[in-house]
C-alpha cells in the first residue's frame, strides 16, 4: 500500500467537474503531483458563450501555478445546471485554454498508445459516452474508474434517487457503463463519510488558506469557502477514486454483476453487466496519503500524453 507520493508513468485522463465541490480541485492537484502523463477534461462545464468554459480557465489556471503547462486541458461538454463554487468574475479573468478536440483527441491518443487509457470520472459520464458513442472501438482501450452509484441503501444518504454524478446525466451513464468493459465504480457509501471530510479544522484546509499559501493554492482555498458557506464540509471522494485508478490499495474492491436504472441508480443481478465495485476503504491510510501528497512540493517528471 503506498504511503507516500509516486509518479504514475500511465497515460491518464481526468474527468472532472472542477469548482463545484472542492474536491475535485484537491484531486487536480493531486494528478498534477503523481501523474505523468495527464490529462484533465471538464465535465458538466459551465459554458459562456463565446467566452468558453469556466471550469477550463480555472484548470488551466491551477495547473499552470503547480507547474504543469503540459497537461492540456480540454474544455467538456456542459448542461443547465451551472454548478459552480466560484466567483464568475474571477473566472472571467483567467485566460481560456486553447480550444482542443475532444473526441479526436482521445481517440488519438487511444491508438497511439500501446497501453490502455485510464479514465478517472469525477463528475457525469457525458463527455466519455459522447467519445463511445462515436468511436465505439475506444472501448476497448479504455479501464474507467468512476466515482459515483451506491448498492447499500442503508448507507446512502438519499436513497430515494441516483448518486450525483450518475443523476445529472443517468443516459450517458448508461452508455457508458454498458459499453466499457469491467468498470470499477467508487460507490458513494464508502465516500460520503465522516472520516473523509475536510473541515476548517483539518492541515489540509488550513494551508490552502494560510497567508503564505503558494499561488496554486489561491482557486482551491477560494473554492472551499464559498462551499462552505451553505455546508460542513467538503467529502474527499474524488481525490480517493483517484488513488483507486492508481491501484495504491486504500479501497478494496469485488466483482459484481450490476443493473443501471433508467435514472441512474444501481441494483446488483445475476444476469447484469460485469463490474468491480467497492467494499472497503482504508480511511487513516488514505488520509495520511493526502496530506502527504498535498504538502509535497516538487513536481514529477513531466512527459507529453501521447509518447
Amino acid at each position: 500500500m503506498a504511503s507516500s507520493p509516486v509518479a504514475d508513468d500511465r497515460l491518464v485522463v481526468l474527468d472532472t467537474d472542477v469548482l463545484h465541490d472542492p474536491d475535485d480541485a484537491i484531486t487536480l492537484v493531486v494528478a498534477a503531483r503523481t501523474i505523468r502523463r495527464l490529462v484533465v477534461v471538464t465535465a458538466d462545464e459551465v459554458l459562456v458563450p463565446a467566452e468558453g468554459g469556466l471550469r477550463a480557465r480555472g484548470a488551466r489556471a491551477m495547473l499552470d501555478a503547480l507547474g504543469r503547462p503540459d497537461v492540456p486541458v480540454i474544455t467538456g461538454f456542459g448542461s443547465d445546471g451551472h454548478r459552480l463554487a466560484m466567483d464568475y468574475e474571477t473566472l472571467m479573468r483567467l485566460p481560456y485554454p486553447p480550444m482542443i478536440g475532444l473526441v479526436d483527441t482521445i481517440v488519438d491518443l487511444c491508438e497511439q498508445d500501446s497501453e490502455p487509457l485510464r479514465w478517472i470520472g469525477c463528475g457525469p459520464l457525458t463527455n466519455l459516452a459522447e467519445i463511445l458513442t462515436s468511436a465505439p472501438h475506444v472501448a476497448e482501450r479504455v479501464e474507467l474508474v468512476q466515482m459515483g452509484g451506491w448498492l447499500d441503501p442503508a448507507r446512502y444518504r438519499d436513497p430515494s434517487r441516483a448518486s450525483h454524478n450518475l443523476r445529472i446525466d443517468p443516459r450517458a451513464a448508461g452508455v457508458v457503463l454498458r459499453m466499457c468493459r469491467h468498470p470499477r465504480l467508487v460507490l458513494s457509501e464508502h465516500t460520503g463519510v465522516p472520516a473523509i471530510r475536510v473541515t476548517p479544522d483539518w492541515l489540509l484546509y488550513q494551508r490552502l488558506t494560510a497567508p503564505d499559501a503558494p499561488q496554486w493554492a489561491r482557486i482551491p482555498a477560494a473554492n472551499f469557502a464559498i462551499w462552505c458557506r451553505s455546508r460542513s464540509g467538503s467529502w474527499m471522494h474524488d481525490p480517493l477514486t483517484l488513488t483507486a485508478a492508481l491501484d495504491l490499495g486504500f479501497v478494496t474492491f469485488r466483482d459484481e454483476r450490476i443493473l443501471l436504472g433508467e435514472d441512474g441508480r444501481l441494483s446488483c443481478d445475476p444476469n447484469g453487466h460485469a463490474a468491480q465495485v467497492s467494499t472497503e476503504v482504508d480511511y487513516a491510510g488514505f488520509v495520511g496519503w493526502l496530506e502527504e501528497v498535498t504538502a509535497t512540493t516538487p513536481q514529477p517528471e513531466t512527459a507529453p500524453p501521447g509518447r
